[in-house]
């Protein structure tokens, strides 16, 4: 009560030549560590039979937990009927009042923003209230009461839309105000300020900023927030249904939707049965697309809701995932094919690969090769063999080349100037990992560096699979690693290996990367496939192939997020955290982001919030290494792993070239 009454006061302004008129105010009082919220009205009470001046104070106090479920404080100092005009007893406080229609309040609506669009010609200008500076001041002589508070009802309003929160009600209750500051007012308790001129303290409250209320314009605003000060709130309705999906077993499917709504709808994807109706919820599947990685064979079923707090919910068509088995690949015994010939496709001229069988008495095993590319084999061979034989009998009619048991051997000259092609497979397949071989091998030179031209031209084999890296990406394995796979299925990489990760001394993983360009390195993890505890994937920067090189990674297991470096002392260092039981097994986004002369790594579980590990970073002293590290924790156990979405580099921050 004592706090209250040091807000019980009026300035009869009639006294000076003035106009008397309603005060409306909106505090936030601290009493021992507790805010309350009061709303107060103050008016003039006539004269007493005395001849003495009187006035009327009447106050509503709310706790932080009440003003959720009540109106904004302009709505309540406006529309409630329960403000007490007159009274004729002591002061003290009301009990046994009917709150219901203060409740009911709640319900109506101050938007599209019509009286700023009266009074300013665009209701978007009700945002420029929220954009004033906190303790601004505003001219309100051209305003009825009645329009001011209006005003402030409808930019408290456009809050929905603007605050990060979307809790505009109890955001509201944080901008205080007055309708009209009085000389005995502390200027601090108001962010808004209204002033009469009529007011003898009226000059010395007016800030250097003061202007007119009308005169308020907003400077920045969304096409969301635009649309929402004009034409208030609509129901979700979706413009884009998702369609249904057909892919092949471990493959990745991506389900998109669109709804519009005013405020912007969110989303939350479901797996339904047959009948559309919906049996799970899908945790953390809130955003417009739903993406479902190393899909398993089989039919699902999927809907998708909109809401915005506006009508009732919007509920998409059901759709359909089917996910078949691989294509069936057609294979083919070493027996029956002593030769096997790849070519793969680039941007430069096509690369013919040649190798033999070293031990053709080996035990028998088979290459599967897929039936449209065994075509295009076929038709090289027959191409390529032929274009050979036409070249070198043309050219050298006195020599003819020896084709050994079938197409065993082609051999030929390898005269620069002949034009004839030589190719004469290597005694030892090689792996490739897509990164250059020897220069002197592939041009024919001697250690020396001289030409030489009877040396034989030697073409790696392909890697082990139909689906090679993509250019300047490669395989590093990096201290002991066994069963080593590396795929690069479009917007996908596959990674396999036995390895047993990060040590003090030295490391064992599977590298697959590329050169860092700077700036930033995305990619996400659709699923953790194993439930060991001590495997991880991740991304990683590095700078170099050896095992005790200066890194940082970041990566998971199935419940845990693991985060290693290691400096140029080769100290170590590593710190983990527990990833929440609702986001396990769903994506897991991570990055690393360049700042001024360091990386420093990241991960989200949308996408959009992202927390940083600011005491890991590693120097960007010099051209690195980035891509994706995998490792099973033992020595016998092969684990998996899946990355996608890779994205490019961001507008680097710096550049690295010469750095070095």
């Amino acid at each position: 009560m004592l706090q209250l009454e040091k807000f019980c006061y009026y300035q009869h302004l009639s006294l000076s030549g003035g106009q008397e008129r309603p005060i409306f105010a909106c505090r936030i009082v601290d009493i021992r560590g507790t805010r309350f919220h009061v709303l107060s009205r103050i008016q003039d009470a006539g004269l007493d039979f005395t001849g003495r001046t009187n006035f009327i104070v009447h106050h509503l106090v709310f706790t932080p937990e009440e003003i959720r479920q009540f109106s904004t404080p302009p709505v309540i100092l406006r529309d409630w009927p329960g403000w007490v005009k007159s009274w004729t007893k002591e002061p003290q406080l009301l009990e046994n009042e009917d709150w219901a229609e203060l409740t009911a309040l709640a319900g109506k609506t101050n938007v599209p923003a019509q009286t700023w669009q009266r009074v300013t010609g665009d209701a978007v200008n009700g945002y420029g209230l929220l954009e004033a500076r906190a303790g601004a001041s505003f001219r309100v002589d051209d305003q009825p009461d009645e329009t001011i508070l209006e005003l402030l009802a409808e930019s408290l309003e456009l809050l929905e839309v603007r605050d990060p929160r979307r809790d505009f009600r109890t955001a509201a209750w944080n901008y205080t105000f007055t309708t009209s500051m009085q000389e005995q007012d502390n200027p601090a308790d108001f962010r808004w300020r209204c002033i009469h001129s009529d007011n003898p303290a009226a000059n010395r409250f007016a800030t250097p900023d003061c202007r007119a209320l009308s005169s308020v314009r907003a400077t920045k605003c969304t096409g969301e927030e635009t649309a929402f000060a004009r034409k208030g709130r609509q129901s979700p309705r979706f413009v884009e249904q998702p369609q249904n999906q057909r892919v092949k077993e471990g493959d990745t499917a991506t389900f998109t939707a669109k709804a519009e709504g005013i405020p912007t709808p969110d989303y939350q994807w479901f797996e339904c049965d047959r009948d559309g109706k919906e049996k799970n919820k899908l945790a953390g599947q809130t955003s417009s697309k739903l993406v479902l990685g190393n899909c398993k064979r089989g039919t699902t079923r999927y809907v998708v809701w909109a809401t915005n707090g506006v009508g009732d919910d919007c509920r998409s068509v059901p759709v359909k995932l089917d996910v078949d088995e691989p294509k069936p690949a057609l294979t083919i015994s070493k027996q029956d094919a002593k030769v096997s010939i790849g070519v793969r496709m680039t941007s430069q001229r096509p690369q013919l690969d040649v190798w033999e069988e070293s031990e053709p008495n080996s035990s028998d095993s088979t290459v599967s090769i897929s039936i449209w590319w065994l075509v295009a084999i076929f038709i090289a061979v027959l191409a390529i063999a032929g274009g050979a034989w036409w070249k070198i009998k043309s050219r050298s009619p006195t020599t003819k080349p020896s084709f050994n048991n079938g197409i065993n051997q082609v051999v030929g000259s390898t005269n620069a100037g002949s034009g004839t092609l030589a190719l004469t497979p290597p005694t030892t397949p090689v792996v490739s990992t897509n990164q250059s071989t020897s220069t002197q091998l592939a041009e024919g030179k001697t250690p020396s560096g001289e030409s030489n031209p009877q040396a034989k031209r030697t073409i790696n084999p392909p890697p082990p699979t139909e689906f090679p890296l993509p250019d300047g990406w490669m395989q590093m394995v990096i201290g002991k690693v066994a069963s080593a796979t590396a795929e690069f299925i479009p917007k996908r990489f596959d990674l396999s290996a036995v390895a047993e990760g990060f040590f003090t001394n030295g490391d064992n993983i599977l590298f697959v990367c590329k050169t860092n360009e700077g700036g930033e390195f995305n990619a996400t993890i659709p699923k953790i496939d194993s439930a060991s505890a001590v495997r991880r994937s991740g991304i990683m920067i590095r700078e170099s192939q050896e095992t005790n090189s200066p890194f940082l990674f970041i990566g998971a297991s199935s419940e845990r997020i693991f985060v290693y470096r290691r400096d140029s002392k080769s100290d170590f260092f590593s710190t983990n955290l527990e990833i929440p039981q609702i986001n396990q097994g769903n994506l897991l986004y991570l990055k690393f982001n360049q700042q001024v002369n360091s990386y420093s790594p990241a991960y989200s579980f949308d996408n959009q919030a992202w927390l940083f590990f600011t005491n890991f970073v590693i120097p960007a002293t010099q051209q690195m290494l980035v891509g994706f590290a995998l490792y099973s924790g033992d020595s016998s156990t092969k684990v998996y792993a899946h990355f996608v979405d890779i994205s490019p580099p961001m507008k680097p921050t710096e550049k690295l070239e010469g750095r070095h």
